[in-house]
């Protein structure tokens, strides 16, 4: 506190000191600046400088006299540092160039003794570095500064002792600008800096302070100049401040009152330079002129700098002192730019030098500059320049004189505008005599200003126009325009001069000397125009020839060298209004000919010929469709025709008497009518010939002659008509002939009238041909055809628009539903018939309608004559009517057809499919069944146990899913268990119901349900196999049909071996069991009533074995048994290998005893069964009906008969039938519906055991026997794990397929040598792969694949026809990769595993080349391209399990058909799903 104390004192008394010595400070320092100023010695500075140093000694001592004692103590040590502290100021301040002396304004006066002793006072009170930290001595000094919290420690400025917070420190030159009291000198800064920054904490001075203290004073023209030449520097140092710069220059006020007269000369009359008045009472007081900065946006480039300014650029002078160099720097790009030169003309333009001319020298000097402008532009921009500019002004100086010979006067000088002026090169000697012409001073050309420049303001050449025009009259070419043509055309003319010279009367024209015409009213001699009365032909010396520049200059003007378009077409269409006497036809040909010549090719009038084609001018001739005559009249161009064929319909076509072609091709005339136009004409004739026949008929008109002419010449009119527009097919779309498949407008004679009919109405009759090139197939279409439609000869535009040469079954079936009754009545019932069978094949519909439903269009037959001789031919009378779906029925059962009287379908499979789609039901389904048991009923007798336990051991054979297409009720094994009770009856009666009629007939089996737990089937004494299988297919189907029936039937009645041999799976019943033991007789049963229990099925194995004549019994019942259908098939010991063998292949009975032997054992007559069952053939009946390919078992019969039997053994069929009763008569046994259901269950056997392996080991070891085939029988259990195996097997290998090689394919032609024995193909054994060799194809996707991602390839052994007919019929490869893509989602596989081909050689439908499968489109355009339907895609879903079998084996052998037929199986119920979906 005390040091701090001390501070404040002495620096109080250097204030004191410093304020007393001001004025004798301030006169020393002006006497040191005015010795500077003039010029003294730089040896007197330095004697200034060792005076003052010799004062420095007594300054110390006053110094120290006049401290405190404790400020002495501070500053006793000072004194060593004073010397090195105080430095002359040029040492200080650095080399005085302008930068420094702008950033460090000049202070070149010597320190004074109150300075030195504050120096020395604020550089003792400074701390010094005691220690490593400086943070220790800024802590003290910030201790010491706020010992006195009410105020800084006081400092020295130029105003005097003041304190810290109240001073400010200099920056970069700042203080040069209203800064002089509160700023600390440099020098003073300098030597005690850290005294002011860390003690008194002094701030510095910043851009915000400069901007208030300018805002508060007018800067002088020096210190504006300084601030402009300051500010780049500074902003270079600190850019920071850059950003103020706008706010600096609002901020900046200066003195203009000497600036204001640079800008303009004063003009006359004004009395004061400025611009405030000055007063007469005092001369002294001058008003100043006070601008901001902010008004000064422009500072001017050099050359404008001595020319008129406007106010808001920069005045010269200053300009001149900043320099233009400092004006452009960027810093400056936000305050000023360069006067454009545009706004400066704008600015000149309305100063009185230009529009005035005074003063003259300055107006030389403007006119030099903007001509010097104008020179360096170009094109519009020139134009746009001398907008600006005051042409309507006097602003440009001429050349006066008292003479009219154009002698100039350089005594006197005046402005006028330009317009009024000629160039001073002008030559106007031609018209002397006849007014006075102004030419522009000769000086402007001195100064620079060029002709283009003048030329441009207005300045003339020649004489106006007007002037020459008022003194046409004077001078003599009225009737020689000869030597005015030449003067204008030397002349330097004007845009307006032109125009009034092509729209003023002065021109004479040839042989008319009263009227003179404007330049577009006449023509150029031209003989060819001689033909046009309306052409004048311009005055011109025929003895002289004229040039071609004014023949040019001429047509410019306007005169006409050709006759314009619309004249010629005024005056075409002028005669075409006369009278045909009164028209001069060789002057009108002579004039269309002139018009086509001039229409050609670049032809003056091909472009605007367009707006005249709607003109009637064209000669032509049209045939009135009444009467046939030809008349003449005249035609526009886009009303008439070429083509002399058009006129059928009634066009008009040029005169044939013309050049058709040259004329029409020169006038755009069509060659035909449109399209539109052409079915617009056909309706109006139908029209009109439809109101012709409407109006005689309604007349009453009887007279046949006259409705014969009208009919031959609406026929005839149509005909010729029709005969046109075939000649025009290929002009025709789709969407121009829409109109007329709607409507009728085909003319046929019906009847002795003509009667219009629709497109799908007529068909085209058929040409004739040779008998033998004639099918019955193509008779039965023509002759339907001619019975049903009316037919017209073959016509090309017709057949366009939709007729054709035979109706679509769709169009036939309309008419069937629409009229059955005539249908049938012109076809009769065997035609009939035939048109249904072609129907049901391919129905014309998606769906059945209810008018479908509703319509008796089927033919429904009525039996009524059931007793027919076997013999007889005719088969069965029956009559034939039309009839509703739902009144016909189907036979299904012709036993209960024959008890009811009731209309019945055709029996022919696709009728019937068709009937029953339509509504038709089945005889069983509307024939109700009802069973009553009469008489006793007996249970538990040795019938019902035998029945009983032949159900039992049938049971899995009963219920397996594959011996039959019907499916089995949810309750089909329950049923057959413990629920199912055997009863015996004495009688059985069935009662059939049909509508309200019934019948009764006796039968020896049926099934009741008693309760929902038990089911009872009743049996009489001798019961018939056939109605055993109908009870029990009632049980366990959901329908039983006959052939169901029989089925079971043989199931039940067959022995095992048998069914075993004949394919089916009988391992499913047989159980392993020992050495079976008789029974215990049973106990007699007891005859009871039928409340009893009946017999039930036992599940234990003794009941399988309990099937012998039970003995107890009484003979009638033995003999009954002995009797009955129900022997014991195992019983082989009793009957002999021989004797079963013998039943079971009667056609190979003689075979057996040999193949045996003596004393065969069970296994060796197993091995002959197996033999024997391959070497049987099918029946006859099985062949007719069978559609696929024979069992790959016959392939290799041949081979096995080789090893054992003789090849000489005949082949019969199976004779072993069974007879089954029904009343009185007898049915015999289907063998050929009984061997396709055989063989289907044998081949399904086959496929299993080949495919979990064994099939390839089988044909290796050429044994006989089935693989797996031993003594004990194969479980149920067993059975299906061989089959899920087998499946996943399938699916393993199938989804193993590989992506398709997108180079393509290139293999060899492959032989494969190895085959196994017995399947040798050729004659050398062996099997040929072909060859394969394909690209990628583009397709017009340009990704090589269909649309949905299916890769198409193209063959190349053939590309010059694969790759054509791939680009012209992608069409099918996308209709083929949609099949493709939804059999392989049946497959599972991805789409990139398949591939669709074109090859159109060869005899390849499909291969697999490395797990990928390709498919040839040949085969899939020949076969399916024009119906896609499920036939199509059975085809080929049989070709992928084909190909797919290729993941397992490569060659064609049997473990190949065996997994074929695997996969296809595995798969089909996803294949069935699919054909659901396919309309």
């Amino acid at each position: 506190m005390l040091m701090r104390l001390a501070l404040e004192h002495e620096m109080g008394r250097i204030g004191l000191m410093w304020e007393e010595g001001r004025v004798k400070r301030e006169r020393r320092w002006e006497e040191e600046e005015a010795k500077r100023k003039n010029g003294q010695s730089k040896q007197e500075d330095e004697k200034v400088e060792e005076g003052s140093q010799k004062e420095e000694p007594s300054a110390n001592n006053d110094i120290k006299s006049s401290l405190f004692s404790f400020a002495t103590f501070m500053a006793r040590n000072v004194k060593n540092t004073v010397t090195e502290a105080i430095k002359a100021v040029p040492e200080i301040v650095g080399v005085d160039d302008e930068t420094t002396e702008l950033l460090n304004p000049i202070d070149d006066r010597p320190l004074c003794m109150e300075e030195r002793d504050a120096i020395l006072l604020m550089k003792a009170y400074c701390p010094r570095m005691s220690t490593p930290d400086s943070l220790v001595g800024q802590c003290l000094a910030k201790g010491f500064a706020r010992c006195l919290p009410s105020s800084s420690p006081p400092v020295l400025t130029a105003g005097g002792v003041v304190r810290g917070t109240d001073a400010v420190l200099p920056n970069h030159g700042m203080e040069a600008f209203g800064f002089s009291n509160n700023v600390v000198r440099r020098i003073v800064l300098e030597n005690a800096r850290e005294y002011h920054s860390l003690i008194a904490n002094v701030p510095t001075l910043t851009i915000d302070d400069l901007i208030r203290a300018l805002k508060d004073q007018v800067l002088e023209e020096e210190m504006l100049v300084r601030l402009l030449k300051w500010w780049p520097k500074v902003c270079r140092v600190e850019r920071s401040m850059e950003r103020r710069g706008l706010l600096l220059k609002e901020a900046v006020r200066f003195d203009a009152t000497n600036l204001i007269g640079e800008r303009a000369a004063p003009k006359s009359g004004d009395t004061n330079a400025g611009n405030s008045p000055s007063t007469d009472a005092d001369d002294d007081v001058q008003s100043v002129q006070v601008r901001r900065l902010e008004s000064i946006l422009y500072y001017m480039p050099n050359n404008l700098m001595d020319l008129p300014l406007p106010e808001t650029s920069l005045p010269p002078s200053l300009q001149k002192e900043i320099g233009l160099r400092i004006l452009e720097n960027s810093v400056y790009d936000h305050w000023f730019s360069s006067l454009p030169f545009v706004i400066w003309a704008s600015f000149v333009s309305c100063d009185e030098c230009l529009t005035e001319g005074r003063p003259e020298d300055v107006n030389i000097k403007v006119m030099a500059t903007l001509s010097k402008h104008f020179d360096s532009l170009e094109g519009y921009a020139k134009r746009r320049f001398v907008d600006l500019l005051p042409t309507d002004s006097p602003c440009i100086l001429f050349d006066s004189d008292g003479s009219s010979n154009g002698a100039t006067s350089l005594s006197k000088h005046h402005a006028a505008p330009p317009n009024q002026l000629y160039l001073p090169t002008s030559d106007l000697s031609a018209f002397a005599g006849v007014g006075v012409f102004h030419k522009v001073s000769k000086r402007l050309t001195k100064a620079g200003v060029s002709d283009a420049f003048l030329l441009a303001m207005g300045v003339r050449t020649t004489i106006s126009i007007d002037f020459l025009f008022l003194h046409l009259d004077t001078l003599s070419w009225n009737t020689n325009p000869k030597p005015l043509i030449k003067y204008l055309l030397e002349a330097d003319l004007s845009p307006g001069d032109l125009l009034k010279l092509r729209s003023t009367q002065y021109l004479p024209a040839e042989g008319d000397e009263t009227h003179v015409y404007a330049p577009s009213e006449l023509y150029l001699k031209n003989d060819k125009l001689k033909i046009f009365p309306f052409v004048r032909f311009l005055q011109w010396p025929t003895s002289e020839g004229m040039p071609n520049s004014q023949r040019e200059f001429l047509m410019k003007l306007g005169v006409r060298v050709d006759v314009p378009l619309s004249s010629v077409m005024g005056f075409m269409e002028g005669e075409c209004k006369k009278k045909e006497g009164d028209r001069d036809e060789k002057v009108y040909g002579s004039a269309l000919d002139y018009l086509t010549q001039q229409l050609g090719p670049h032809g003056l009038y091909e472009k605007d010929f367009s707006r005249y084609k709607s003109v009637k001018f064209l000669p032509c001739i049209r045939q009135n469709l009444e009467t046939g005559d030809v008349i003449k009249e005249m035609q526009s161009p886009a009303a008439c025709y070429y083509n002399p064929s058009s006129i059928v319909m009634g066009f008009s076509t040029l005169d044939p008497q013309l050049d058709t072609l040259h004329i029409a091709t020169r006038t755009k005339c069509s060659k035909d009518p449109s399209c539109h136009i052409l079915i617009k004409r056909l309706i109006q004739l139908v029209d009109i010939s439809k109101a012709k026949v409407d109006h005689f008929e309604k007349a009453g008109g009887s007279d046949d002659n006259e409705r014969q002419k009208l009919k031959e010449k609406i026929l005839t009119l149509f005909e010729a008509v029709f005969s046109y527009l075939a000649s025009r097919t290929s002009d025709f779309v789709k969407r121009d002939l829409a109109v007329l498949t709607k409507m009728a407008f085909i003319p046929s004679e019906s009847r002795g009238q003509v009667i219009f009919y629709h497109p799908s109405q007529i068909f085209f009759k058929k040409e004739s041909s040779s008998p033998t090139q004639e099918s019955s197939k193509d008779d039965d279409g023509d002759s339907l055809t001619e019975t049903l439609f009316q037919q017209i000869q073959y016509n090309a535009f017709l057949s366009l628009v939709g007729v054709k040469a035979e109706p679509s079954l769709q169009e036939i079936f309309d008419l069937m539903i629409e009229k059955p009754d005539e249908v049938l009545d012109s076809l009769g019932e065997a035609k009939y018939k035939m048109l249904l069978r072609r129907i049901a094949s391919n129905p014309p519909f998606n769906h059945v309608t209810k008018t479908i439903k509703s319509c008796p269009f089927l033919l429904g037959y009525l039996v009524i004559d059931e007793e027919v001789a076997s013999g007889d031919e005719g088969g069965q009378k029956a009559q034939y009517v039309l009839a509703r779906a739902e009144d016909i029925f189907l036979v299904d059962n012709s036993f209960l057809r024959r008890q009811f009287p009731m209309l019945v379908s055709p029996m022919e499979q696709t009728l019937e499919e068709f009937y029953n789609k339509i509504g038709s039901k089945y005889v069983s389904e509307v024939v109700k069944k009802d069973f009553e048991v009469q008489g006793p009923t007996w249970a538990d007798t040795p019938l019902t146990q035998s029945f009983a336990s032949r159900i039992c051991e049938r049971r899995p054979l009963l219920l397996s899913p594959t011996n039959s297409s019907r499916p089995l009720l949810p309750n089909a094994a329950k049923v057959l268990d413990d629920q199912l009770e055997i009863i015996q009856a004495d009688k059985i009666r069935a009662k059939y119901s049909f509508e309200r009629s019934s019948k009764h007939l006796k039968v020896t089996c049926c099934s009741k349900q008693k309760t929902r737990q038990k089911t009872t089937i009743y049996l009489t004494s001798d019961p018939d196999w056939f109605d055993i299988g109908s009870a029990i297919g009632a049980l366990i189907l959901q329908r039983c049909q006959l052939e169901d029936a029989l089925l079971l039937s043989q199931l039940l009645e067959s022995p095992l071996e048998t069914l075993r041999y004949r394919g089916f799976p009988v391992d499913r019943v047989l159980r392993p069991v020992s050495k079976p033991q008789l029974p215990p007789p049973p106990k007699p049963a007891e005859t009871k009533p039928s409340t009893h229990a009946g017999t039930k099925i036992a599940n234990h194995p003794d009941a399988i074995a309990s099937s012998s004549i039970v003995e107890g019994k009484s003979p009638e019942t033995n003999a009954q048994l002995k009797n009955s259908a129900f022997p014991n098939p195992d019983n082989k010991r009793e009957e002999g290998f021989e004797s079963i063998l013998k039943q079971m292949f009667p056609s190979h009975a003689a075979d057996v005893a040999g193949l045996l032997g003596p004393n065969p054992t069970k296994e060796k007559a197993r091995q002959v069964a197996n033999l024997l069952a391959t070497k049987i053939p099918p029946s006859a009946d099985e062949k007719k009906i069978q559609d696929g390919p024979k069992n790959e078992s016959n392939g290799d019969s041949s081979t096995l008969a080789s090893q054992s039997i003789n090849d000489n053994h005949a082949n019969g069929p199976d004779n072993n039938t069974n007879m089954n009763k029904e009343g009185k008569g007898t049915k015999k046994r289907s063998s050929g519906f009984m061997g396709k259901v055989l063989k289907g269950l044998h081949g399904g056997v086959g496929n299993v055991s080949k495919g979990v392996g064994s099939g390839t080991r089988q044909i290796k070891q050429n044994t006989l026997l089935p693989a797996g085939d031993s003594n004990t029988p194969s479980s149920p259990e067993r059975d299906a794990s061989t089959q899920q195996s087998l499946e996943a097997m399938l699916n393993q290998a199938v989804q193993s397929s590989r992506s398709v090689d997108n180079a393509g394919i290139r293999s060899p032609e492959t032989t494969i040598t190895s085959l196994p024995q017995g399947l040798e193909r050729g004659d050398n054994g062996c099997e040929v792969i072909p060859s394969q060799d394909i690209r990628p194809f583009k397709g017009p996707h340009g990704n090589f694949k269909s649309r949905n991602g299916i890769k198409v390839f193209t063959g190349t052994s053939d590309a010059s026809d694969a790759a054509p007919f791939l680009a012209q019929n992608f069409n099918a490869v996308e209709r083929f990769s949609v099949v493709i893509q939804h059999l392989a989602t049946v497959f599972k596989l991805h789409l990139r595993t398949v591939a669709i081909y074109y090859q159109p050689n060869g005899h390849t439908i499909a291969f697999n080349s490395n797990k990928a499968l390709y498919f040839n489109l040949r085969y899939f355009c020949n076969l399916h391209q024009d119906r896609v339907d499920s036939s199509c895609y059975s085809y080929w879903y049989m070709t992928f399990a084909h190909e797919l079998a290729h993941n397992l084996v490569s060659a064609h052998n049997k473990e190949h058909g065996s997994f074929t037929e695997s996969i296809a199986s595995m798969y089909l119920p996803d294949f069935v799903k699919l054909l659901s979906q396919i309309p």
